[in-house]
This record gives C-alpha cells, sequence and structure tokens, in this order.
C-alpha cells in the first residue's frame, strides 16, 4: 500500500510538472516573422509599422491603418495563434465599412514582437497598445475590439483601466475563462485544475460598465455559442449580443457579411455619442 501511494505521488507530481511545462505551448500557437508576412508596399492598405514597449521592457510591434476621416480607433487584440499578418483581410475590410482608425498588435512572441507570450504578458502589452494609440489623436474615442484569446485581454484590458476605460468593448468569438475551456479539451479529466492561466473573463465582466458588443458564429465550432452567451449573461448593461448565422470561429467578418460590419458600424457611432477616452 506505502509503494503505491509513493507511485501515485509521483505520479501526480510528474503530471503537474508535465501539464506547466508545456502549459504555454496548448494555449499559444505564434507565429514569428516573418512568416506570413508580407511586403507593406505591395499592400493594398496604408499600414504603418509600430514600434512600443511594454511596461516591463518587452519590445511590440504592430500596424496601424489610419483612416481618412476617423469617428474613432479601434484597437486590435487577436487571438492565440499565428501573428497580425494572418489578419490583414479583417483589416482590410473594416477598413472599408467602419470609420475608424485601426491598430492591431503582436502580443510578445508573436510576429516580431520580442520575448514569449504569458497570460500576464498579454495584458502588460495591451496596456501599452492602448497607450500607444491613446497618444496618437487623444481626442478620439477609442473601442477595444478582441476576438477569441483576444476577448479576455480586451475584458481585462477595460476591466484593469476602469478610470480610464475606453469607449466600449467588442467582445467577438469571447469565452467565460480558462477551466470552461480546458473541459471543452480534455473532457472528463481535470487536467485544468492543474493550469496557471485564468482567463477569466466572467470573474471580471460584471464590473465594466461601459457599452459592450457581443458577436459570435453561430456554428464556431472552437468557443461554442453557449460560451458566449454565458460570458453575456455575467456582464453588466449596456450591453448587446449578436449571433452571427452561418459563421463559424475565424470566418466571422467573412461569414457574417453585412450584419457584422453594419452592428460594428452603430456600436462605434453609439460610443462615439456618448464620448468617452482612453488616456
Amino acid at each position: 500500500m506505502l509503494r503505491f501511494v509513493i507511485i501515485a505521488i509521483v505520479v501526480i507530481i510528474l503530471i503537474i510538472l508535465l501539464v506547466r511545462l508545456f502549459e504555454r505551448q496548448m494555449v499559444f500557437f505564434p507565429s514569428k516573422y516573418p512568416a506570413g508576412f508580407r511586403q507593406l508596399q505591395n499592400a493594398g492598405l496604408d499600414l504603418k509599422d509600430v514600434w512600443f514597449a511594454a511596461a516591463d521592457g518587452v519590445k511590440l510591434h504592430g500596424w496601424f491603418v489610419p483612416h481618412a476621416q476617423p469617428q474613432a480607433a479601434l484597437l486590435m487584440c487577436h487571438g492565440n495563434a499565428g501573428n497580425v499578418s494572418d489578419r490583414y483581410e479583417w483589416l482590410e475590410m473594416l477598413h472599408a465599412q467602419v470609420p475608424a482608425n485601426l491598430f492591431i498588435f503582436d502580443y510578445r512572441g508573436f510576429g516580431r514582437s520580442e520575448g514569449a507570450p504569458t497570460e500576464e504578458g498579454c495584458y502588460l502589452d495591451a496596456v501599452a497598445a492602448l497607450q500607444w494609440l491613446a497618444a496618437q489623436k487623444p481626442e478620439l474615442p477609442i473601442v477595444v475590439h478582441g476576438h477569441s484569446l483576444g476577448s479576455a485581454v480586451a475584458v481585462e484590458l477595460a476591466h484593469r483601466l476602469s478610470d480610464r476605460a475606453p469607449a466600449g468593448l467588442i467582445l467577438e468569438s469571447g469565452f467565460t475563462n480558462a477551466t470552461d475551456m480546458g473541459k471543452l479539451m480534455f473532457g472528463p479529466i481535470p487536467l485544468y485544475w492543474l493550469t496557471s492561466m485564468k482567463w477569466a473573463s466572467d470573474k471580471k465582466i460584471g464590473a465594466i460598465t461601459i457599452p459592450k458588443l457581443f458577436l459570435h458564429g453561430e456554428h464556431d465550432s472552437i468557443i461554442p455559442l453557449r460560451l458566449g452567451q454565458k460570458l453575456f449573461d455575467a456582464a453588466a448593461p449596456p450591453k448587446e449580443f449578436a449571433v452571427l448565422a452561418r459563421a463559424n470561429h475565424n470566418d466571422t467578418f467573412v461569414a457574417g457579411g453585412d450584419e457584422y460590419y453594419r452592428v460594428i458600424r452603430d456600436f462605434v457611432r453609439r460610443c462615439v455619442s456618448r464620448g468617452g477616452l482612453a488616456k
């Protein structure tokens, strides 16, 4: 019996160590430069390379897309894979449909950004990106647009900067927390008990009182619609939820069609009419 207990303890310790050792590899799937990048002079958009630093000194990279007549600025927090170059078509279509400056950045360890990704690191990177964007045209309201994992980054950003919050939040293909996602990934195996990452948007969003727009694909095969609805239910008003018929997880900006852009345009205009700056 003693031998069995010792073996069980050793196995548990090994499992914990393995989960912690490979936790980042199970969450983040970055593509490093030059993967996916195109020459800016050959791009249809007026993309401007931006370099800035997080509070801990990590050097970060992003793309800024100015609009000829911006009513607001969108800070884009992308998901857990690839880099900004994979979002070029998303930027292109948003630029054509929404009267706003666009700023998308790579978290540490993604694209041309230095370092290695962590949950806290992503939060620090988003704060620095918001500060950079706010300094460009301080008179423009800023709406933070987070997709997938970026939705958790956007929620934390608004929660962390509650005294100087953005004018609004767009949470696209969002989820509640790491535990719920772990249950989807591992089923009855409770490995999510061992992770250090929380991504606990459902614990924060009730304290965020700025306007919130939730967008979710009806057929999302990565983050089910029910998790997006659960996050919406936990949110404080004002809030609205738009289900995108025929859309999956990564094709919302295409499969969502005109409705996708109409909802975003209307939401941004309402945020502008309310005022509010991220300073």
